[in-house]
């Protein structure tokens, strides 16, 4: 017997870093965040998501400036603002929850993508100096944060650089991730290897950038919200995780399922390494057949 492994989603506060992929976004789709079982017990709570396709063009102020700092109606994957601007998501709050896209200035000195960036004011103000393109991820709200590749393309055919994948991230916003490990955790500077969970399968892993400092145990409520070679598990999953909030999880271990013995029984005697693929799932690339999670077995009616 199995658990039924279960990543947490975003909440709207902290909308981050938990949606489809760009590939899977359909219009009138529901998001399915099952791992396969037959109980449909999944490990994200229902807390977002409406299942509709990501609408990534501005709809213009009636005198046709797209706003304070708009350049007109914008496409994050055409790119197809005026010279010396850029498609980028616009919030007025600093909430990370854009509320639409806007044209918006590209400062100097021009950065690419990779590269250390500034953000004027917060992330989401519209304005940075990452080339067009690309934003300024600015998670940790200092003011610097790194160029991210905007997928290119289409909604329905999103293109990224190498063997990049298109993830759509923060509120809708489609971004280029790398594909990654998880138990070597593989990616670089501060980003970790999370999962894709909300993908169709919830196969894949995604090198991003972590949010907060959660450890082992602590409290979460992102995908990304817990420290490189931790998932954020919903509480049926983990003894002693109760959450003060609404849908909130606790950060558990990634595991490899080949390790005698069992890593997980030094956090928690009763957790044990559950493989993360099962029932005939293939993994996306060669190499995470061991991947697993800390959690308790049998729960969520998996065989």
């Amino acid at each position: 017997m199995r658990a039924s492994l279960v990543l947490m989603r975003w909440l709207p506060l902290a909308a981050v870093l938990a949606a489809p992929s760009c590939k899977d976004v359909t219009p009138g789709q529901e998001t399915d965040t099952t791992q396969g079982d037959e109980s449909g017990t999944t490990f994200l709570p229902a807390t977002m998501g409406d299942g509709t396709a990501v609408n990534t063009t501005v709809v213009l102020d009636d005198d046709g400036s797209g706003g304070p700092q708009g350049g007109g109606e914008c496409d994050y994957f055409e790119q197809d603002c005026r010279e010396g601007e850029k498609c980028t998501p616009w919030s007025e709050m600093a909430d990370l929850v854009p509320d639409e896209s806007r044209c918006c200035p590209v400062k100097e000195p021009v950065a690419q993508t990779g590269d250390l960036c500034m953000v004027e004011g917060y992330l989401g103000s519209c304005v940075d100096n990452c080339a067009p393109g690309n934003i300024c991820l600015d998670i940790d709200g200092d003011g610097q944060g790194v160029c991210q590749d905007l997928c290119g393309g289409t909604a329905e055919n999103p293109i990224c650089p190498d063997d990049d994948e298109c993830f759509v991230y923060f509120g809708g916003v489609p971004l280029c991730f790398a594909p990654c490990d998880p138990l070597v955790q593989d990616c670089p500077g501060d980003k970790g290897c999370y999962p894709d969970a909300i993908a169709e399968g919830g196969t894949g892993w995604l090198c991003m950038p972590t949010i907060g400092d959660n450890q082992l145990g602590d409290y979460c409520w992102l995908l990304a919200g817990c420290n490189p070679g931790m998932i954020c598990a919903t509480p049926p999953l983990l003894p002693e995780c109760y959450g003060d909030a609404d849908d909130a999880g606790c950060c558990t271990d990634i595991c490899d399922i080949t390790e005698q013995p069992d890593p997980c029984t030094e956090i928690h005697p009763d957790l044990e390494c559950i493989a993360w693929y099962f029932d005939g799932e293939s993994p996306p690339m060669a190499g995470l057949e061991n991947v697993g999670a800390c959690v308790l077995p049998n729960v969520g009616g998996g065989a």
